[in-house]
């Protein structure tokens, strides 16, 4: 078992100890946790955090529904905050909770799930919904790796966040006729039947990872090409 000690979130550094695993690579286990696409984070029966990823610390300090104060982490509501406190208490006892808290971004699924932390050490890990089926870093490197070009990127991205294709068109500025063609050169370069499959196709992706999101920051400060 690992024991997570407790976050310095001034300088969003995290300290393990490790203990009886050998040749189990601590940093690696942390890497690890920093790809999967959910903030996670473990939490003492006081709400104390001991460990969070990197996506789930970034939903703290951005405005998500739980924030980090004194070391402990809260709702950010009073009303959510009871709830949280309520899920953590039933984590503790080996029941499992599912709430929705609110944020200044939106409201986000909580998932709180009982978790022995080793030596009698009774911790709970909450887990946060990702706020869309896929993100746009998704999306982006999906449309490079199948060869797509900025414009049919572009379409891809608006239908994948439920817009229709006259919609589309009427946000970009086009014809409706040219909106569709995209559609039809995207589901040829990615063999998909139909708009379902090819929104079904994407919300399946494996999430993106830090190398991956540097290279989509690097490509998006590049100066652009005509396609």
């Amino acid at each position: 078992m690992f024991n997570f000690i407790s976050q310095d979130s001034a300088a969003g550094a995290v300290s393990f100890a490790q203990a009886g695993v050998p040749g189990m690579d601590v940093t690696i286990l942390m890497r690890v946790l920093d790809e999967i696409d959910y903030g996670v984070m473990l939490v003492d029966a006081n709400g104390a955090m001991r460990y969070a990823n990197q996506l789930a610390l970034r939903e703290m300090l951005g405005g998500g529904p739980l924030r980090l104060s004194g070391g402990r982490v809260h709702a950010t509501t009073s009303a959510d905050q009871h709830t949280l406190a309520a899920a953590i208490a039933d984590a503790l006892r080996g029941r499992r909770r599912l709430f929705t808290a609110d944020c200044v971004n939106g409201a986000l699924p909580v998932a709180v799930v009982p978790m022995h932390g080793g030596d009698d050490d009774a911790l709970a890990l909450l887990v946060l919904g990702r706020r869309s089926a896929a993100d746009t870093l998704t999306v982006d490197f999906y449309a490079r790796s199948n060869g797509l070009t900025s414009a049919e990127a572009t379409v891809l991205k608006r239908i994948c966040v439920g817009l229709k294709p006259k919609d589309v068109a009427r946000e970009q500025g086009v014809a409706i006729s040219t909106v569709r063609s995209h559609i039809c050169s995207i589901r040829t370069k990615t063999q998909t039947g139909s708009i379902r499959e090819l929104l079904n196709r994407v919300a399946v992706l494996p999430p993106i990872t830090p190398v991956l999101k540097a290279m989509s920051a690097e490509h998006h400060e590049a100066p652009a090409t005509a396609q």
